[in-house]
């Protein structure tokens, strides 16, 4: 079941990888909801607690990687604003 979980992150993680790139390399995030993107990494903040509390490592790497590229999105949007 593990890898199901694995699989299920990774999907998660590539939807987001595309406007990541596109954010860091433009250093543009005018369009993109500042409230969804609180949302988003606050979400994936409070996932990897769970995934660290309960020893799935399927939840904690992958959000931890969603995290990281949300809050780099979340500056980017802040400091542009």
């Amino acid at each position: 079941m593990e890898i199901v979980g694995f699989i299920a992150g990774l999907l998660t993680l590539f939807t987001y990888v595309p406007q990541s790139v596109k954010t860091i390399r433009t250093r543009k995030a005018r369009d993109l909801s500042l409230p969804t993107l609180i949302l988003l990494s606050s979400s994936a903040i409070l996932w990897v607690i769970c995934g660290g509390y309960k020893s799935l490592p399927a939840v904690w790497i992958t959000n931890s990687v969603v995290a990281v590229l949300g809050l780099i999105i979340l500056s980017i949007k802040l400091k542009r604003q």
